[in-house]
């Protein structure tokens, strides 16, 4: 059995579960996992009386070469392909996912499909992908492995002067070099006060001594998303530099030495933020601690206060916890991880030792 007939077959489990008997995508990620698909525009219906795939004519070859466990439709209107063909049976509950169908695509289908029951049900396939399968997992390392590499490259071209914009056009242009496919996402990279925006956008604000760069990049491989983050200083680092670093440091390595399978979402956000709130910075953490990881850069488990739900054994998960101060910068240290039955490996070797630059 090859990787997506698997997930089409665990899908199909959940669905036997809850008693639906047809199940509609239109997240094309959720295409993509369940087909090996990698276009920009395809659709899913996998039923009790067999599945299906639909496109248009831009991907009429692609599909034949991508697609293998579907029956392929090349249509410019694939509700309408679905009742030409009577693939949907008036007796039976169908499924949609509520959190990524359009309203105006839910009355189309309301009107138009001919089942008993339409049901929005979410994050059924996201459940499914939380949990790689090792072609994942190689693929996420391969990814990982050249975030790495360009951390090496992009450190000599850190130096008094340069803008924010440069440092993170290099990485873009260095992750393609050294085989990835882009960037994972578009680089933070924060420099001086600007770190104390977790999400900043890279400007023409040029770095100077004495500050940090925030820098949180990854690379793209194979449709599947790298996310590191390290935090570097530009000449000789002060006593506030190593106490805020050191603070952030010795709490990322906390939640890495906690997190396992079993492990609640919820307590592995909560042994990073003790290690903050203990020194006095708290209230200067104030983003999650983590994310899932796969072919989106953000996605389940979400490492948060609020998530109860408990890791499990293959998940691949962001650790990342951060200190930020208004008009000063800030640190945030970043790894990917892998969660195995008893413990969490990083995986990630950039080093994570205060760096000195420029």
């Amino acid at each position: 059995m090859d990787i997506y007939n698997k997930r089409i077959e665990q899908l199909k489990s959940v669905m036997k579960q809850n008693n639906y008997n047809a199940f509609y995508t239109s997240n094309i990620t959720n295409v993509r996992y369940l087909s090996g698909f990698t276009g920009s525009s395809g659709f899913l219906l996998i039923t009790d009386e067999g599945d299906h795939f639909f496109s248009d004519g831009r991907y009429t070859e692609q599909s034949k070469n991508e697609i293998h466990n579907y029956s392929i439709h090349i249509t410019t209107n694939h509700l309408k392909c679905m009742n030409a063909e009577k693939l949907l049976n008036s007796s039976w509950n169908m499924c949609f996912e509520g959190n990524h169908l359009s309203y105006d695509m839910y009355t189309k289908f309301k009107s138009s499909c001919n089942v008993k029951e339409l049901v929005a049900k979410n994050d059924m396939v996201e459940n499914i992908a939380a949990v790689k399968d090792q072609t994942e997992i190689d693929a996420l390392q391969t990814a990982v492995d050249i975030t790495d590499r360009v951390f090496d490259l992009i450190l000599p071209e850190i130096r008094e002067g340069v803008t924010e914009k440069h440092i993170a056009s290099k990485i873009s242009y260095f992750f393609k070099q050294e085989g990835g496919d882009g960037d994972s996402y578009d680089p933070i990279i924060a420099s001086g006060a600007n770190g104390a925006l977790p999400h900043a956008t890279p400007s023409d604000n040029k770095v100077k001594r004495g500050d940090f760069i925030v820098m949180d990049f990854g690379s793209l491989y194979k449709g599947y998303h790298a996310d590191m983050t390290r935090t570097v200083v530009v000449g000789n680092p002060s006593d506030k530099h190593k106490e805020i670093y050191n603070i952030v440091l010795a709490s990322q390595l906390a939640g890495i030495e906690y997190a396992k399978s079993g492990v609640k979402c919820s307590d592995l956000d909560k042994a990073c933020r003790d290690v903050i709130d203990t020194a006095g910075y708290g209230d200067l953490f104030m983003h999650s601690t983590g994310h899932g990881l796969g072919l989106e850069v953000h996605t389940m488990p979400r490492i948060s206060s609020v998530n109860h739900e408990t890791l499990k054994e293959n998940n691949v998960i962001t650790i990342e916890p951060g200190i930020y101060i208004a008009g000063w910068g800030g640190v945030r240290i970043e790894d990917d991880c892998l969660i195995l039955k008893d413990s969490c490996r990083p995986m990630n070797s950039s080093t994570k030792e205060l760096t000195v630059v420029g």
